[in-house]
């Protein structure tokens, strides 16, 4: 499976690996567990923000050893027809409360339209 990480995401995250430097190896360990349960079926800690046939953005919480708890939260895009993954957001917890909705919004109504076109 392709592992994308969208342009938004990376400046997040590079921001975000100053402070918690534990967060590149942290999102490794996440990239493991979503390889395995993509559509987030595994546990509790993943919710399905949208979802459509073969395609979902979900929410997840992500440990991260350097705050000592899951207040991370990753927002990714799986196509399980093109079995593709695609990091959409990171963010903390204490400092933002949640996701981009506009965002997540703008990139779902992008991939429908793509779905149809295809």
């Amino acid at each position: 499976m392709e592992i994308i990480q969208g342009n938004s995401f990376q400046r997040e995250l590079k921001k975000l690996k100053k402070r918690y430097r534990s967060l590149p190896e942290d999102l490794k360990i996440l990239e493991k567990l979503i390889l395995k349960f993509p559509e987030g079926e595994d546990s509790r800690h993943c919710n399905a923000l949208k979802k459509k046939a073969h395609m979902r953005i979900c929410k997840r919480r992500m440990m991260c050893r350097a705050v000592k708890g899951s207040e991370f939260r990753v927002i990714y895009f799986y196509d399980g027809k093109a079995f593709e993954l695609l990091y959409l957001e990171i963010y903390f917890k204490g400092n933002k409360t949640t996701e981009d909705s506009k965002r997540v919004e703008a990139f779902w109504k992008e991939k429908l339209e793509a779905d149809q076109s295809t």
